[in-house]
């Protein structure tokens, strides 16, 4: 609780006396307090507002207050109930808890009694609000709409999210290597009614083929020499969704038993003598060509028919290539933020380089990129020499190209070492490392060539300040 979200409390007792010392108290010690003279007036008040705490005699006329806490835990499920008892008793506490009360107080009580039940209560109401708000903040960040790219196969993208979202047939996610399969195996979770359950993902890839079978569907004390008794993945995503990255690589021999568990919702562990029930949502996926890992007898058949129910493509990078600027600015500062390091964003000349980029290897690729740059940049905006050779030479050469027919040597080197000063906003030392040179080789060829750069140039990084 904080200070501007007071404990709610609805109080209610048929003794109106007892029922204004109550409410009068419990204000004084800054609780929003409300007063019913009966359980059918405080229902209205909580369907008017609902309250995070309801104080209940249990004896009343017309409704009792054990009514009352059935009625309301029915239909608030988060108003923790309190009732108030003149003829308590063990039974009469165990009965109550058992029904769903909180807890109970006997009758005549200290008002103090009852300020610390709240305390208690206000503890515990500000932990649910804390984890909802977390719960909140993580089904924000793995939302359909936390995908960023405003390009027309991105909303395609969002869309099928959405409407696998709300279903629990298995999808499969295929894409090449980096393209952002697993944030949209996340998103198709925690924009489910299954969010609140466990997220449970798995590389199927990086499982050892002897160890399989044990880290997937478990194993009971005893099965094998030293054994003790482990609950598998698939076990452990029940109520929640199971995440089978690189599906593709599963074993053959264990293709059979992942089946049964799609079919059967049922997993049996390792020296087992039961099956377990589980309650499953699987997403799959796969860089792989599936189909044709069936065909080559590679991949079971049936399997792949069992996992292919819903299928959503992520694109490659360079089919929106759009969006790329977008991207770029949102994963510079989730990088900056992550590294506790300043990011003032991109040149026009720097985004420009990143958007024309082929990107074989997506956005994990354009993110391994970013960090680089970032340290790069140290503290500037990045620009195209704090990009990798392998992204730059598209921008340097986007102010124009150069013919070499008909030019010497030196002025090819002339124009080409320009450019890249000019890119660099004159910084030698960022300058000399594209150009594969040492800065006092670089300042000879800047005052041989007559080159003049800005009159404030950028600084170089603390180094010795020869001028050009």
């Amino acid at each position: 609780m904080t200070p501007s979200t007071p404990l709610s409390v609805v109080v209610v007792e048929d003794d109106p006396r007892l029922l204004d010392i109550l409410t009068s108290h419990l204000e004084r010690m800054g609780y929003a307090v409300r007063g019913a003279g009966g359980a059918a007036r405080a229902l209205e008040l909580l369907a008017q507002e609902a309250a995070d705490v309801v104080i209940s005699d249990v004896r009343m006329p017309g409704m009792d207050g054990r009514t009352l806490l059935a009625l309301a835990h029915e239909r608030y499920p988060d108003t923790k109930v309190v009732l108030m008892t003149a003829f308590g008793s063990v039974d009469d506490a165990v009965e109550a808890m058992r029904a769903g009360a909180y807890t109970y107080v006997t009758k005549p009580f200290k008002v103090d009694e009852i300020a610390a039940v709240l305390r208690n209560a206000a503890r515990e109401v500000a932990l649910g609000r804390e984890v909802e708000g977390l719960r909140r903040a993580v089904r924000g960040r793995w939302s359909a709409e936390a995908l960023i790219g405003g390009s027309a196969v991105m909303a395609a993208v969002r869309r099928a999210i959405r409407e696998a979202a709300g279903v629990t047939a298995t999808v499969l996610v295929t894409g090449k290597s980096g393209t952002g399969k697993e944030l949209v195996a996340r998103a198709i979770h925690f924009e489910g009614p299954r969010a609140a359950g466990p997220f449970v993902p798995v590389n199927c890839a990086a499982i050892p083929e002897s160890l399989f079978e044990s880290t997937l569907f478990g194993h009971r004390k005893g099965a094998f020499t030293g054994a003790e008794a482990r609950v598998g993945l698939v076990e452990a995503s029940s109520g929640g969704a199971l995440f089978l990255d690189e599906v593709g690589e599963i074993p053959t021999s264990q293709q059979a038993k992942l089946l049964r568990v799609l079919q059967d919702s049922e997993v049996m562990p390792i020296g087992a003598s039961r099956t377990v029930t589980v309650d499953l949502r699987v997403v799959a996926a796969t860089n792989r060509d599936l189909e044709g890992a069936v065909k080559r007898g590679q991949f079971r058949e049936d399997l792949y028919y069992r996992l292919d129910v819903l299928r959503i493509q992520v694109p490659e990078l360079r089919e929106r290539a759009e969006d790329v600027p977008a991207l770029a600015e949102h994963l510079l500062f989730d990088i900056a933020r992550e590294q506790g390091a300043p990011a003032l964003g991109f040149t026009e000349e720097a985004l420009d380089a990143l958007r024309r980029h082929a990107w074989p290897g997506n956005v994990r690729e354009l993110r391994n990129t970013l960090e680089r740059a970032l340290l790069a940049a140290r503290g500037r905006r990045v620009d195209t020499c704090d990009l990798p050779a392998s992204v730059r030479p598209a921008a340097i050469a986007a102010g124009g190209s150069l013919p070499a027919a008909g030019l010497s040597l030196a002025e090819v080197e002339k124009a080409h070492i320009e450019r890249v000063l000019a890119a660099c906003e004159w910084n030698r030392s960022a300058a000399a490392r594209i150009l594969d040179i040492d800065r006092r080789t670089l300042f000879s060829k800047i005052q041989r060539y007559g080159l003049v750069g800005p009159l404030r140039p950028a600084p170089d990084d603390g180094e010795d300040g020869e001028e050009g």
